[in-house]
């Protein structure tokens, strides 16, 4: 009895000690496995911050290769996908910057910089129903911080699918909530006129000049092309002066031709 008593307890001491070999060897990978984890993480992050680097240092290149070796690393890392959106619609490489943007938001669905920035990459590409749905979708999450930028994006959504009555509601509200926009009084200003009210629109033309007098020249634009359709000869100064704000644009060369000066 003593002998089979004996052989009991050293199968149990030898299964005991097997079970907390394994046990040890499971933790032991476990951890090393989370040490290597934490290491990627932490290692992605400096990638980052060094893409974010480069970025602000201009060198746009370098930032990109930085990024992309943050996401082998960690491909939820939301801020260097955010940040490579946002290079790549500055790049006008809009599919990628459209795919940077959507991983962002499935990472982290809260992150309105990110939401903003996917429906101004609609704008760009005229896609302006998308567009509208993404700023709709903005406007009705409570904690977005800028929704005078929501409204005004999105009442040019409408303004381009030619829906004017809807646009004017948001540019209105765009300058309730932010009365220094100029960009909104233009806007609307544009969408009277479209809706041929031109002493609305002429009002909206001034008001953007007296709210942003040093440097923006579109509302001197249009202001200056309906004034001119009324035969009013106060049209020119405002062409002239689109000329002087933007002389190598696009914008100016337009001003440019309506003055005919070489």
């Amino acid at each position: 009895m003593k002998s089979m008593w004996f052989g009991r307890l050293v199968t149990l001491l030898l299964f005991s000690v097997m079970a907390a070999t394994t046990v040890t060897v499971g933790t032991g990978c476990a951890t090393t496995g989370k040490k290597e984890e934490n290491k990627k993480i932490k290692d992605a992050d400096w990638h980052y911050k060094m893409g974010a680097g480069y970025f602000e240092s201009r060198e746009i290149p370098l930032a990109i290769r930085e990024l992309h070796t943050a996401l082998k690393m960690n491909p939820d890392h939301f801020e260097a996908h955010h940040l490579l959106g946002f290079i790549y619609m500055g790049r006008r490489e809009y599919p990628k910057a459209i795919q940077h943007f959507k991983e962002t938001l499935r990472i982290k669905p809260d992150y309105h910089f990110a939401k903003n920035n996917l429906g101004t990459v609609y704008l760009s590409m005229e896609r302006w129903k998308e567009a509208g749905e993404i700023f709709s979708q903005l406007l009705e999450e409570p904690l977005y911080t800028t929704p005078e930028l929501a409204h005004n994006n999105l009442g040019w959504a409408y303004f381009n699918r030619r829906r004017y009555q809807k646009a004017v509601e948001h540019f209105k509200m765009a300058i309730f909530l932010k009365p220094q926009m100029c960009l909104a009084y233009n806007n609307l200003g544009r969408s009277y006129e479209a809706l041929r009210q031109s002493h609305r629109a002429v009002r909206n033309y001034r008001k953007a000049i007296e709210k942003c007098p040093q440097n923006y020249a579109e509302p001197h634009f249009h202001l200056a092309k309906l004034l001119q359709s009324q035969g009013d000869p106060s049209a020119r100064a405002h062409f002239e002066k689109c000329l002087e704000m933007q002389p190598d644009s696009n914008l100016g060369d337009r001003c440019r031709q309506y003055l005919q000066v070489p």
